[in-house]
């Protein structure tokens, strides 16, 4: 039965190419086709530009004031061809879109789903959740046991940077952005404090989701199929209630 999750999984791979940002390859795991690498793209769809946020004051900048921003791992430019760019949560959320033309950024239930795929097979006891090393590149990873990168995901220590613009983690762990399908629409320091991201370790089997907001920088994966574009939702003045707003539109009216 593994062994035929195995042939079935990474065998099947292709890629797709994008004018603005190279190509991408993917490979299939289960129903679903992922990038094998990290995203590394300085442009959203519509060809707009992210800002390359270098410094901590930068960074804090942009996460303060809801700007999508992107750094490589202390803007070593070299480091980025290997892990891709790490973004702050307004720029994977930014109505422009941050995956390129029939992709979308890996949501809640593409990594559910993948974490059910990867993980089966696997019994009660000492191992019972071993996504993490499966999905792990057996090279590059300084610290716990070499990973199994049984599916081509090939995950890299690429670290993360947090919230004060440090950056933390390389060679022992890395931080993969995780969409939430149920995102309203509006753009707040809130919601980025609380977006979910999958943190993987080289000395932990698993992969672990927090929403703990310190890892304000993370990297992103890529699933083939678009995805909803949520727009924010108009607001309402405080001085004016709904009812009111719908009197002035009927008073309006009468006077035309």
């Amino acid at each position: 039965m593994h062994m035929r999750i195995i042939l079935s999984f990474l065998l099947v791979v292709f890629s797709l190419s994008f004018r603005a940002q190279g190509k991408i390859e993917l490979v299939k795991i289960n129903n679903d086709w992922w990038s094998m690498t990290n995203l590394c793209v300085t442009q959203f769809r519509n060809g707009d530009e992210i800002r390359n946020a270098k410094t901590s004051d930068e960074w804090i900048e942009c996460l303060q004031n809801g700007i999508p921003a992107y750094c490589a791992y202390k803007n070593d430019t070299t480091l980025a061809k290997k892990y891709g760019y790490m973004y702050n949560w307004f720029a994977i959320v930014d109505p422009r879109g941050l995956a390129p033309e029939r992709t979308r950024v890996a949501h809640n239930g593409d990594f559910s789903r993948l974490h059910q795929t990867v993980n089966e097979g696997v019994v009660n006891g000492p191992n019972l959740d071993m996504v993490g090393v499966r999905l792990r590149d057996s090279l590059g990873w300084d610290i716990g046991a070499p990973g199994e990168n049984q599916y081509d995901f090939g995950i890299l220590p690429g670290g993360y940077r947090n919230e004060n613009g440090d950056f933390f983690g390389l060679g022992k762990e890395t931080a993969l952005w995780v969409r939430d399908t149920l995102f309203d629409g509006k753009l707040t320091l809130g919601n980025a404090y609380s977006s979910t991201y999958a943190l993987i370790h080289g000395q932990k089997p698993n992969v672990i989701y927090q929403s703990d907001g310190k890892r304000s920088g993370c990297y992103v994966r890529v699933v083939l199929g678009e995805a909803v574009i949520f727009t924010p939702k108009p607001t309402i003045n405080e001085n004016e209630s709904p009812e009111n707003e719908s009197d002035s539109k009927k008073k309006s009216k009468k006077k035309n």
